[in-house]
């Protein structure tokens, strides 16, 4: 894990002063808006022997790279929402296969709620999608952009959302009253069935909502200057026309889709599919395949007392 992390930094782009000063008030709106993040960030760095600056600016290097104009994250990650469930193939760097866990947390300050969530070893909380005890669901997806500023960064987003909101619409008015770092999408359902996407840009927040809503990786709101993956439009096409005709239609299926476009997608991609998850809202459960959804073996996550159990799904 501090191999990972370490490399990713070795790799970025070299800083410049428009950089360092991002950073550096990025740091200062952290600690106003979510000093909780801050708090993770300390515990993971203590737990793995880094330096909590090394997590902090390695969890900022998707929003270094657009500031350089270079965006590195060749992310195709997509996900829906439909039915009364969220899904997502979490498309990312083949290393982080090797980290890539499923999660409990609990929190006294959350009042009783608990989050089940799929990450990374050296990530906070949900750094790719989750489900809270009151059947909140989210996902998100990286896009990139120019519109960085001060705010608060999507994947400490991701988590206050899971620990503070029981639905859809509390979410999303938690997301209203906060300013955004920029960069990505998410993908949001409740227990009642309530869809929304939201697309993040410091400088604008885009809210969509439906019977189901589908996010890949580019904005869909008003383009943006940074170019996203040539991939992401055909995916978004592909699961709007498959919602659209059927939009109940089984989750697990349509992320293992390889044609005309590939959702589910494989080496030499340098981005290939490393899980499926599918969050049941109204069950409080989930599905997981830790590989492409294709080939891998769905694995069960049913409410247990004050945690899940691991189950195996049926196909």
């Amino acid at each position: 894990m501090r191999a990972a992390i370490r490399t990713r930094l070795a790799q970025a782009p070299g800083r410049d002063e428009r950089m360092r000063r991002f950073l550096a008030a990025q740091q200062a709106a952290t600690a106003r808006l979510a000093p909780e993040a801050l708090e993770e960030i300390a515990g993971i760095a203590e737990g793995f022997a880094l330096d909590p600056a090394e997590v902090f600016d390695f969890l900022h290097l998707g929003c270094l790279a657009d500031l350089a104009a270079a965006p590195a994250d060749t992310d195709g990650c997509s996900a829906f929402a439909a039915a009364g469930r969220v899904a997502k193939n979490r498309d990312f760097r083949p290393e982080h296969a090797g980290l890539q866990r499923v999660f409990c947390h609990l929190d006294p300050a959350w009042g009783g709620r608990r989050v089940l969530c799929l990450g990374s070893l050296g990530a906070p909380g949900a750094w790719s999608s989750g489900l809270n005890s009151d059947g909140l669901a989210l996902a998100d997806t990286q896009i990139p952009t120019a519109d960085h500023g001060p705010g608060l960064l999507r994947y400490f987003l991701m988590t206050r959302l899971l620990a503070t909101c029981a639905t859809v619409a509390q979410a999303l008015a938690a997301i209203a009253d906060l300013p955004h770092a920029g960069g990505g999408s998410l993908v949001l359902g409740d227990a009642t069935g309530a869809a929304a996407a939201v697309e993040l840009r410091h400088g604008r927040v885009d809210v969509a909502h439906g019977a189901w809503v589908a996010r890949t990786n580019h904005y869909t709101a008003a383009p943006d200057p940074l170019a996203p993956v040539p991939h992401s439009a055909g995916r978004l096409a592909l699961l709007q026309a498959a919602l659209a005709a059927e939009s109940a239609r089984e989750p697990r299926a349509l992320l293992a889709t390889h044609a005309p476009v590939a959702l589910c997608r494989h080496a030499p991609d340098p981005s290939p599919t490393l899980a499926g998850a599918v969050w049941d809202c109204a069950g409080r459960s989930a599905v997981i395949a830790a590989g492409p959804p294709c080939t891998a073996d769905w694995v069960g996550f049913v409410p247990d007392g004050m945690l899940w159990r691991e189950i195996h799904a049926s196909a």
